[in-house]
């Protein structure tokens, strides 16, 4: 049995790559081969072939960003938030198992409702987190400068 899966978040750092590995692993002791590409801040990466969706049994897309579904016409999907691909990714991939394959209408009706929910949240929630993405390192630097000027005995509370 073969899977292939999508994992993308909207800053496309961290996230996207710890659903992509909880996956990897989570096959890996299933006994379950997938492969994942992932759609990060520096593009896609691992890219799945035409051959690896063709042999696929089911597509699983973790993201919270739009993943275009054209190049899956006709395979089974199964769309989630990238923290569900982390927290259970076992169980996920439990279900792309126990899924039948007659199921697909009823599983794209599913992630059309759960797409028109995101739409509203994404734009502020984008940016919001590519914000946040940008600032971590001015955060870390500044705490380092005032761990050192603490270390070197120079009081800058005074």
């Amino acid at each position: 049995m073969k899977f292939v899966a999508i994992t993308s978040c909207p800053t496309g750092i961290a996230h996207t790559y710890m659903a992509a590995e909880a996956l990897q692993m989570a096959g890996e002791e299933m006994g379950i081969e997938i492969k994942v590409e992932t759609q990060g801040s520096v593009g896609a990466e691992n890219q799945l072939t035409d051959a690896d969706i063709r042999e696929a049994r089911v597509v699983i897309i973790a993201a919270d960003t739009n993943v275009s579904k054209e190049r899956f016409a006709g395979k089974t999907i199964i769309e989630v938030g990238v923290k569900d691909a982390i927290k259970d990714a076992k169980g996920l991939i439990q279900k792309a198992i126990d899924i039948k394959i007659e199921d697909k209408k009823v599983s794209e009706n599913i992630s059309e409702n759960k797409e028109e929910k995101k739409v509203e949240k994404k734009g502020i929630y984008k940016h919001l987190m590519t914000g946040v993405s940008y600032m971590i390192p001015f955060v870390a630097a500044g705490g380092i400068l005032i761990a050192l000027s603490f270390a070197f005995g120079i009081y800058a509370f005074l």
